[in-house]
């Protein structure tokens, strides 16, 4: 998975001076919003926004996706014209609770693809995994489209699926956390966390993320600029961590090279898990230092 997502930024769309400052940040990954923060009567507005900043060049080599309307409304149709305009890595399809309703967003930007001439499959999607249905519908929506490359937790959404309490710490996440990993990755997508609320609370986020990262998330929705700094320090790997994993590496390598099927480091053998995992972090590192680079 090539797709770097640490943190993902949502932008009301219809707010400019968010869009100019969501340009400046070191998001990996900007959410023009349609949705829930763009009220109806912004829907107009917001879409102008984006045409004008995907036409501006302001964005250039960045992931850019738009936070789209659901199925069945008017908006949804406008949303999607904007697919014409350069720039978009993909969609965020919300509130996807059946695998019928992500094939007909993926039909939809078939047509689309057809019709502004871009090549079929381009359009990536993201989708908001926000109730009960698609919590238990999990593994069959992530096979939907091969359009999918992660799968966001709408958490706030969920709970109301669920009627369930945001409590400290939010033990109703844990079911919905757990199965989008294990969905995500035996799929070969990204799972990416729901937004922390608490937006000035650093330790908290950190406390809360650190353990979605230990699960085996890659990433978290953000709702506020600030965040960014945070996330993508708990979504990477520490420098002990990636030196500990090039060391691995290299023993593999030095082992191999000299005949040996297994390889010692520091006294402990390394076992085929340990390897694999060391080989994730070191692809991870570059991955990482390679979109720095591109920052520049």
């Amino acid at each position: 998975m090539s797709y770097l997502f640490r943190s993902m930024l949502y932008v009301p769309s219809y707010n400019e001076k968010f869009i100019v400052k969501a340009a400046e940040s070191d998001a990996d990954a900007i959410i023009f919003d349609l949705e829930d923060s763009c009220p109806l009567e912004k829907e107009e507005e917001g879409r102008a926004f984006i045409r004008q900043y995907l036409n501006s060049g302001l964005f250039a080599g960045r992931q850019l996706l738009i936070r789209i309307n659901e199925l069945g409304t008017d908006s949804l149709k406008k949303d999607l014209e904007l697919l014409q305009f350069p720039g978009l890595l993909g969609l965020m399809p919300p509130k996807v609770s059946s695998v019928e309703e992500m094939r007909e967003f993926d039909r939809l930007v078939s047509e689309k693809e057809a019709e502004y001439g871009l090549e079929a499959g381009s359009v990536k999607f993201t989708p908001l995994i926000e109730t009960a249905g698609a919590v238990v519908n999990l593994d069959a929506i992530a096979q939907a489209s091969p359009r999918i490359i992660a799968l966001t937790f709408g958490g706030e959404d969920y709970l109301d699926s669920v009627w369930g309490v945001h409590a400290n710490p939010p033990t109703a996440f844990d079911v919905p956390r757990a199965l989008i990993v294990q969905v995500a990755r035996k799929n070969g997508i990204l799972p990416i966390d729901t937004p922390y609320l608490d937006l000035k609370n650093e330790e908290g986020f950190r406390r809360e993320e650190k353990i979605s990262a230990d699960m085996g998330f890659a990433g978290d929705l953000l709702v506020n600029p600030r965040q960014i700094p945070w996330a993508n320090e708990v979504f990477s790997p520490s420098p002990e961590e990636i030196d500990h994993a090039r060391r691995v590496v290299a023993a593999v390598a030095e082992t191999a090279k000299a005949g040996g099927s297994i390889a010692v480091l520091d006294g402990k053998m390394i076992g085929p898990p340990m390897r694999k995992r060391a080989e994730k972090v070191v692809a991870l590192a570059e991955l990482i230092e390679k979109n720095s680079r591109n920052d520049l």
